[in-house]
């Protein structure tokens, strides 16, 4: 799955939860727990109006944070991950940098973040399910025969929770890298209209949408099908782009 790299397009702003909840000076650790708590409610409400995005980019985020800092910790003193995982053992004195760069020893942070995991691994799981729902209940296929070359395109999609059909151009490149490739898909809206007035099929209107609106010779074509009447910008897009990024970027 991919649950951040896709979304680009959402005027939602929300609160991030980073890495200043957790480093030190921690002052009053009830507080912070407090803090976190808060922010991890805001995000659980986002998911329970069906909205994704940006929250579980977020929550992506922190929980790999976390994560690295367990394994970096663990290959640093093993007796400190132990203490970790077993809130009631004590933790070995252990030096960290905050973001002013100046060294504080303090053992409570890594106390918060083990508290906090289980918390940001519980949101995670909440958004994941939707993620995972939307995704098995979206289809992206040709519109029409399968292209030969379908790096640069046309994306026809419903935006059932507004009531509209956007038509979008996009372009999907891979980059090589050290470890993996890379991939990346950009969009541009060109048109919507309103789906009270299609009296033609989805796919019909898409097409003439492309002619009157599109600029690309003979480009690829792809339709996303779906019932859902989820919000659009914050869940139904970035995962159809998700879907469609896979799609384009599979071996055929």
């Amino acid at each position: 799955m991919i649950l951040c790299s896709v979304f680009r397009e959402g005027k939602l702003k929300l609160n991030t939860l980073n890495l200043d909840y957790f480093l030190p000076p921690i002052e009053d650790k009830e507080f912070s727990q407090y803090k976190i708590l808060a922010l991890l409610k805001e995000y659980s409400n986002q998911f329970r109006q069906n909205k994704l995005y940006p929250a579980l980019s977020y929550l992506n985020q922190i929980d790999n944070l976390l994560d690295s800092l367990y394994i970096k910790y663990q290959d640093f003193n093993s007796a400190l991950f132990d203490g970790l995982k077993q809130p009631g053992n004590k933790i070995p004195d252990i030096t960290i940098v905050g973001k002013d760069s100046n060294k504080v020893n303090n053992n409570a942070a890594f106390e918060l973040i083990n508290w906090a995991k289980p918390f940001v691994q519980s949101a995670m799981d909440e958004g994941i399910a939707i993620y995972e729902f939307v995704y098995d209940n979206i289809i992206i296929e040709p519109a029409g025969a399968e292209p030969s070359y379908n790096r640069d395109g046309y994306f026809i999609i419903p935006d059932y929770y507004s009531g509209k059909l956007l038509l979008v151009e996009y372009s999907c490149s891979i980059f090589s890298s050290s470890n993996a490739p890379i991939k990346s898909l950009k969009t541009k809206r060109i048109k919507q209209v309103t789906l009270d007035n299609i009296n033609s099929s989805i796919i019909n209107v898409g097409f003439e949408l492309i002619y009157r609106y599109g600029d690309l010779v003979n480009p690829a074509v792809y339709i996303c099908r779906t019932e859902l009447d989820f919000p659009f910008t914050e869940t139904v897009f970035p995962i159809a782009k998700s879907k469609l990024l896979s799609l384009l970027t599979t071996d055929r």
